[in-house]
């Protein structure tokens, strides 16, 4: 069963989120820049989290499983998958700030911060039902394979790893401001969906 969130956290998880796109490091935030931020008093934030590593890697984590939740479900109305995947790179382009979050993420996954112990802490105790960007991949691959020959666990793993590299790598392009037009950014968004493709049907 999915977990419900207090008034007071969501404004936590909003606050962090504001002042991410405000261009706040989040390794250098504080806890009453969040709680200031998040209109509640510092002494009641400590009522939900025990200190600021948890408050930025519970918001992180939110932020992130309330955007993928979204996309799948606008996805979902795509009648194929190339539509499916071209769905995803466009919302990237359109929400950069949930896009920067995700690679925020992933970095904060791979490093030895505090904050990026408390990622990993909370993706090993993920229930089924929370949504990340590789359960969002994983269920698109579950839904284009569903009804076709049985599909071992360790191609689905592998078809998953290759296209979260593709997004991230194109999430990564975005941030960086790689592509300045729209004309560039919808010739790279073809080549990934017809990439991702072709490699399904090879399988």
């Amino acid at each position: 069963m999915k977990r419900e969130y207090s008034p007071k956290e969501k404004a936590i998880y909003k606050a962090v989120l504001e002042l991410f796109e405000e261009g706040a490091d989040l390794n250098s935030l504080t806890v009453s820049e969040i709680t200031t931020k998040a209109g509640i008093g510092k002494g009641t934030a400590y009522d939900y989290f025990s200190d600021k590593e948890e408050m930025i890697a519970k918001a992180l984590f939110y932020n992130i499983e309330y955007y993928c939740e979204s996309l799948y479900r606008g996805m979902s109305k795509e009648k194929n998958l190339y539509d499916k995947m071209n769905y995803i790179l466009l919302s990237m382009e359109k929400q950069l700030t949930k896009t920067k979050c995700l690679i925020r993420l992933d970095h904060m996954l791979c490093d030895h911060s505090s904050t990026g112990e408390r990622i990993r802490a909370l993706k090993e105790k993920k229930t089924s039902d929370e949504m990340l960007p590789v359960d969002l991949i994983r269920k698109v691959l579950y839904d284009e394979i569903s009804g076709k020959d049985a599909i071992s666990e360790n191609v689905i793993t592998y078809l998953g790893m290759s296209i979260f590299a593709k997004i991230l790598c194109y999430a990564m392009l975005l941030d960086e401001g790689k592509y300045g037009s729209d004309e560039e950014r919808r010739d790279m968004r073809e080549l990934i969906c017809r990439g991702i493709c072709r490699e399904i049907e090879g399988v």
